[in-house]
């Protein structure tokens, strides 16, 4: 069997709802048996009656049935969607609950009620031996007491589950915790500069518990480094920013680096002013030249020689030694990360 598990979708408006209708074309496309959903499909429980009844229809329509738990967003106690939903759609109480995804395949699982749980719903738990025991849930791994519905190695290694699925952790990631594989889907679609990157969904496979990575964001939110190092003037930086080839639905900034012959602030400018799009600057420049050359440390040791170098040299020697001045003053400030 195969089936779709994602998390923190975080439906606000209607037209947020794009992203549930991709997650679900997903998983019939996929030839999925069942979409799992590990908490914060909404982003509030109190969204406008438009969007819930988007999001109902969709419910409504999916390829297979849909499995879902309350996260800390969109509590159980307070969620009025989640009192009237299609039959085929089940949202776990707030207690551990146990349901058959498929013959030996046991799906447990727990909604959150409120706001604030901390309640360790895998203390003293243990799933039955034989089939396959997987848990969806909302809350935090590694947490302790006070942290959102927390879980332990400890717990994990007493609980018999083979495969675990947490939302609320937005960046994605897997790992082996004793000998349970743990899959935090993260967030399918980054929503600001705070969420970076490529977001996944995973289409599992229930024969080898393998997670196979899935894209359905329409964008995303990228950062390119640009070295400015070899760049001698503003013209060069702003054409160095200007030449990066960036797909398509990326809502992209620039993050300057390197040591650069002059403040690259014009070029930066008129970047802005050009695209409308934000640009960090992160530069070492050849105006702080003078202030670390009197500094007594490796780097200022090494301004020192070099400067005394750059002077002594012919015209036509010292763009070269400039270069080298340059590429040093980047290898010692990446030695100091």
């Amino acid at each position: 069997m195969k089936f779709l598990a994602s998390a923190d979708l975080h439906i606000r408006k209607k037209e947020d709802c794009a992203l549930l209708a991709r997650l679900l074309q997903a998983a019939k496309d996929a030839g999925c048996g069942a979409v799992l959903i590990g908490g914060d499909l909404l982003d509030t429980p109190f969204i406008e009656e438009e969007t819930e009844n988007a999001v109902r229809a969709l419910l409504g329509a999916a390829p297979c049935p849909v499995f879902l738990v309350a996260g800390n967003h969109d509590p159980l106690a307070i969620t009025a969607l989640y009192r009237d939903l299609p039959a085929h759609v089940q949202v776990f109480p707030a207690e551990m609950t146990a349901y058959t995804l498929a013959d030996g395949v046991r799906l447990y699982g727990y909604s959150a009620l409120r706001e604030q749980v901390d309640t360790r719903f895998l203390a003293g738990f243990s799933a039955p031996e034989g089939g396959i025991n997987i848990l969806l849930a909302h809350g935090q791994m590694d947490g302790s007491h006070g942290d959102f519905q927390p879980i332990s190695a400890e717990e994990l290694a007493g609980s018999n589950l083979q495969l675990v699925i947490l939302g609320h952790i937005h960046k994605g990631e897997q790992r082996r915790v004793g000998g349970c594989r743990l899959l935090v889907p993260g967030i399918p679609e980054g929503r600001g500069w705070d969420e970076t990157g490529d977001k996944y969904l995973y289409i599992i496979d229930t024969e080898q518990l393998s997670a196979e990575p899935l894209s359905v964001a329409s964008r995303r939110f990228m950062e390119y480094e640009v070295d400015l190092t070899d760049c001698r003037d503003t013209g060069e930086m702003l054409a160095k920013m200007e030449s990066l080839e960036i797909p398509a639905n990326v809502e992209y900034r620039l993050i300057l680096v390197g040591t650069a012959c002059e403040s690259p602030a014009p070029a930066v400018q008129a970047f802005i002013e050009k695209t409308g799009r934000e640009v960090k600057d992160l530069t070492d420049t050849f105006s702080s030249l003078k202030e670390l050359r009197g500094q007594n440390t490796l780097q200022g040791a090494f301004v020192r020689r070099a400067m005394a170098e750059i002077e002594a040299a012919s015209p036509e020697e010292r763009p070269r030694l400039e270069r080298a001045l340059r590429l040093g003053l980047q290898a010692l400030k990446e030695a100091r990360l």
